[in-house]
């Protein structure tokens, strides 16, 4: 690992092969995120979906040309966001209920009820029911409810709220079917293939502030109900690699990285996690110092960065500082394709530098081809739709800010 200050223009270590390379230790690790306002406070969000390598072509996406802003959706309080599974469109939902916007910000159709993607053209639900994206539905969702769908035809859906600490009640969308299951359980997002779901426990102490409550994390197998990882003491974010074999996350002060084959996680002392650059190396911050972690095995790098850097699925990056902003759509070998340091957009929903008060999943900023990312401001204002050609850089200026 070369020693020494890396900054943008700084090419980034070549990827290496997924291997098992997760060393046996105590289990310890992942995820409790806020999905609703009220008593369930785990954030929704999704993983950075596919492994880094050469830039997708032949996609026959409708995507926008050169790189820079598409357009900017206005958005309120509590807005959340999520791309279908082809890339083809944004799920944006806030308190006024879902909308599906095109790759171009044009609205296609609005859903008073809160929905989530059950496939690349369906939505479903809080009533389990199945809505084509075409068709506009009008309605009211259930206080306290929530829908977390993987877009592979699987969703979890919270119907009730615990009064004080504990987990919601869920109900399931699987198989072609709405399963009334009312089970106790928190669910906290999916893997990007869909195959995974995160499943919480909370630890209930009335002495303790609801958003700063620990809790037990099950990473499982959705299908065979095979529990992956089993994950304790878990607050603070997590993050799927951009393989999906593996999850970073906060555990206390600590940051925690597990094979989800091995089921074996691996600790980082003092480290909050910052973003994943490949399947195998990690941005993380110790205090106000921004360092790399190569993972096979743990090596910290002596090195300080002055940003962070998360892999898109087609290996670009985006960067982030310990305020939690974006600051650069950043190419393969380095070279800055778009600055944002004055764009006002967030990376992560809340402060890297500052303690932990809730759990959160971190963004699924790029669609699946990596040609598109979506960033809120960091005033909750609006959702910036922004285009990215690898070989054009752009400027946010010119492209309407």
């Amino acid at each position: 690992m070369e020693r020494g200050t890396r900054t943008l223009s700084t090419p980034r270590p070549a990827p290496r092969p997924a291997r098992n390379r997760l060393a046996a230790g105590a289990v310890a690790l992942v995820v409790l995120l806020a999905i609703a306002a009220g008593t369930l406070y785990f954030r929704n969000g999704a993983g950075a979906a596919g492994s880094p390598g050469p830039l997708a072509t032949g996609t026959g996406l409708p995507t926008p040309s050169d790189t820079g802003l598409v357009a900017r959706l206005n958005v309120g309080p509590g807005a959340t966001f999520s791309w279908a599974p082809d890339g083809r469109h944004l799920l944006v939902s806030d308190a006024a209920g879902s909308r599906v916007y095109d790759r171009f910000g044009k609205l296609v159709s609005d859903f008073a009820p809160v929905e989530g993607w059950l496939d690349a053209s369906r939505l479903v639900g809080v009533d389990g029911s199945v809505v084509d994206i075409s068709h506009s539905q009008p309605g009211a969702s259930p206080a306290g409810s929530a829908v977390l769908a993987n877009g592979h035809g699987s969703a979890a859906i919270v119907v009730a709220q615990p009064t004080g600490c504990g987990d919601p009640v869920v109900n399931w969308y699987r198989d072609g079917e709405y399963v009334k299951a009312n089970e106790n359980v928190t669910p906290l997002g999916w893997s990007p293939d869909g195959r995974y779901v995160l499943l919480g426990h909370e630890t209930c102490d009335a002495s303790t502030p609801a958003t700063s409550r620990e809790g037990q994390v099950q990473v499982v197998d959705f299908a065979s109900g095979r529990v992956a990882v089993t994950l304790d003491n878990v607050q603070g974010e997590i993050a799927f690699s951009p393989d999906g074999a593996s999850v970073a996350a906060q555990s206390g002060p600590d940051l925690e990285v597990g094979d989800l084959d091995t089921g074996e996680p691996e600790t980082i002392p003092g480290a909050r996690f910052l973003g994943w650059l490949d399947q195998e190396s990690i941005f993380v911050a110790f205090g106000s110092r921004i360092q790399f972690v190569d993972l096979d095995p743990v090596d910290v790098s002596a090195a300080t960065y002055a940003v962070w850097k998360a892999s898109s699925p087609t290996g670009l990056a985006l960067a982030g500082d310990l305020t939690g902003s974006a600051r650069a759509i950043v190419a393969v070998n380095g070279f800055q394709l778009l600055d944002l340091s004055s764009a006002g957009l967030a990376a992560e929903p809340y402060s890297a530098a500052a303690q932990a008060s809730e759990t959160y999943l971190q963004p699924g900023w790029w669609s699946p081809d990596g040609g598109m990312l979506a960033l809120e401001s960091t005033d909750g204002t609006f959702i910036a739709l922004i285009s990215v050609d690898s070989s054009r850089p752009g400027s946010w200026a010119s492209s309407g800010h």
